[in-house]
This record gives structure tokens, sequence and C-alpha cells, in this order.
């Protein structure tokens, strides 16, 4: 590649170059990687950065293709376990019928000179309205209200197949039907099994900490119409459905993951969304053989250590004192992350060299990592 543009910023997993005015960016995905929210962590995972930019360009480039979306429901041997009304709605509903004459709108930029075995990728650039701290766990939101176009949705949005043992809505809404009714529930399901009506949950995108939001809160602080608000909910619907398909066909069992959107211009004067950022492992719970194949089962391995239990601690101090965690933690625990055993930083090296191997696979791709890397040879080693 020519000589990079300078650095606009650089996050805990990847950076980001290029100058705020251009009109497009680079990102730069780097062997970096971060759990728990703490930022980056002791070791570099090899080439993971590699991988992680594949997976981004593989999985806009497969959304965007309106061919990936016509036949979304006819693959009944792997929907027929979800609520068959809930389906019907998805393939009545209007942004479903667009999907299939033009695929996803994303802001990845593709031409001639993408390279697709590199680990960077260029973007449109997109605005970010941060909102403005009064206080602690109060912003003033109020940009959203001017219906801003091009501009990123300041929510992470979850959708969530099935309820992990892990996941944290069950944490969160707990053993009270009435938490549960909130998201649709007329009983409180259980843990470890798939649901048949997928669920999308919010969480805060550009506060200083994720806050997982109720419904009426993320419309409110986004400044989503209604119109606008059952759209991004069909949106990440309609993305967690073809996703779970996809790795069906891949030999993964997809449990939830998460998005982000940026606003666009749509048709006679309304807004649509745009697929932004990026869709990877670090983004997705998969599971093989029951055992975590993601990002999730690097945190597995840091939950039996002292340090994450003094991250929690730190953590829970920080929502009553309004200091953020990660000094309260280094400051009155005197605790850092050790690094990774030998055993784990193998399997993390060949879950993420596996993965992009499969999915550039099952894309009609060429793989772009040592045969050595597939799923099969990952069971047997690991599982």
């Amino acid at each position: 590649m020519k000589k990079l543009p300078s650095l606009l910023y650089r996050g805990s997993v990847k950076n980001v170059r290029g100058k705020a005015t251009d009109k497009t960016l680079l990102f730069e995905y780097s062997d970096r990687f971060s759990v728990f929210d703490w930022g980056e962590m002791p070791d570099a995972i090899s080439e993971k950065g590699k991988t992680l930019a594949v997976m981004g360009k593989v999985f806009f480039q497969y959304l965007e293709k309106k061919e990936n979306w016509v036949n979304l429901f006819s693959e009944n041997d792997v929907i027929d376990n979800f609520d068959q009304k809930f389906l019907e709605s998805l393939k009545d509903h209007p942004l479903y019928k667009k999907f299939c004459l033009r695929g996803v709108v994303h802001h990845a930029v593709f031409d001639e000179s993408t390279d697709w075995n590199s680990p960077y990728m260029r973007v449109k650039n997109i605005n970010i309205h941060r909102p403005k701290m009064i206080n602690y766990n109060l912003y003033d939101y109020s940009d959203y209200q001017k219906s801003p176009i091009n501009c990123l949705v300041p929510l992470e949005i979850i959708f969530r197949l099935g309820l992990s043992k892990e996941n944290s809505l069950s944490k969160r809404l707990g053993h009270d039907l009435t938490n549960w009714q909130a998201f649709g529930f007329n009983v409180i399901p259980a843990t470890g099994q798939m649901l048949r009506t997928p669920v999308i949950d919010f969480s805060t995108k550009l506060e200083r900490g994720d806050r997982y939001l109720t419904y009426k809160e993320a419309q409110t602080i986004a400044g989503l119409s209604s119109v606008e608000w059952e759209n991004l909910t069909v949106f990440a619907q309609l993305i967690g459905l073809n996703l779970f398909v996809l790795h069906k066909k891949m030999g993964f069992e997809l449990w939830d993951g998460k998005i982000e959107v940026a606003f666009i211009e749509g048709e006679s004067g309304t807004r649509e969304f745009m697929l932004v950022d990026s869709i990877g492992i670090d983004e997705l719970r998969l599971l093989v053989n029951g055992k975590s194949f993601s990002k999730e089962f690097l945190r597995e391995v840091y939950k039996e250590s002292a340090w994450f239990k003094n991250l929690e601690a730190a953590k829970v101090e920080s929502k009553k004192t309004g200091e953020d965690f990660k000094s309260i933690c280094l400051n009155k625990y005197h605790s850092l992350p050790e690094a990774l055993p030998k055993l784990a930083l193998e399997r993390a090296v060949f879950v993420y060299k596996t993965y992009c191997n499969e999915l550039s696979v099952v894309s009609q791709m060429q793989m772009p990592f040592a045969a050595e890397y597939t799923l099969k040879n990952y069971v047997a080693r690991f599982l």
C-alpha cells in the first residue's frame, strides 16, 4: 500500500487514518484486543488485524448483494425455529423489499484499488455528534433532535437470537416479569435457548461508558420518529436473521451480535440507515459444539482472574462515585490484567484465522490464511 494517511484516532483495537474533512477515511485494524471495556490488553494476537479487516469487507460485500436477501426466507430448514408470524412480518416489510432490490447500504468503499487481504478498509466519512456531558450519567443529546443526516446514530444495537448462559439481558432483567414484558415477553425465558422471536436491545455508544437503555430512552436520545424507530428495529432483525442463516451454513451457531448505523438521506426527505463500523467475531457471539467461538472465550479466560474481580468491584464503585472505573482498579486495587496463558493465545490465533478462512470459503473467496486453519482442525485441537 502507498504511504498511509496521518493518524486521526487510535482506538483500543483499530486506528482511523485521514483528516476529519476527508470524504473517506482508512480503518487500520491492529493485532490489539480489548475485553470488558478495559482498552488494550497485554497481548497481541498474531494477524488479528488482517482477519478483522477481511471479515468486515466480506460481510459488507455479502450484505450489499441483493441475491443474498431474495432467497432469505426460502431457508426453511434453518429459520423454522423462529415464530412464523414474526418471519411473515419481516418478509412483508418495505425495508426487506428494499434489501431485495438494492441490498444493504453500508459505508465501506470498494473499488479497483481495494486490497481484500490487507488489514485496511476504506470507508465513507460520517459525522459524529458527541453528546455533551452535563454531569455524571447525564448527557445532552439535543443535536439529535434536529434530525441530522450523514451522522452516526448514538446507539449500539444488539440483536439477540437466543439467550446464552452469559447474556447480559437476563442478568439485567432478572426474575421480574414486568421487566421482561417491556421487551415483549409474557413469561420469563430460560437461558441457554434460542428465541422464537429475536429481541433488539440498545445501549449508548458515545458516552463515557456503555449504558443499557429502555426502548423509550433509545428512541428519545437518538431523535427517532415512530417510523424510524420501527425501521431501525426491523433493520437489526433482518441483519441478525441473515447472519444466522449464513453462520448455519458455516457450521456455527449465532446467538447474538451488535451493529452500528448512521443516518443517511432517504426518499422524499425521510431518513434511512446505513450500516457502519464493522462486523466480525468481535461483534458476534458464536458457539461450536456448545463452546464459545468468538472474543467471548477470551472473556471466559479472564473471568477466573483476580484482575476481573477487582475490575467488577471498581465498576460498582464507579457507578456510585462517578470516578473512572479503570482509575479505581489501578489506584485502589493496584490491579492489571495479566498476559494470556500460552494455550489461550494459540487458541485465539486459531479462532480468528479459522473463522476468516471459513467465512471466505462460504462467500466464494480465496482463503486468506494457511489451509490448516479450518473449523474441523480447530475442533480436533481445542474442543
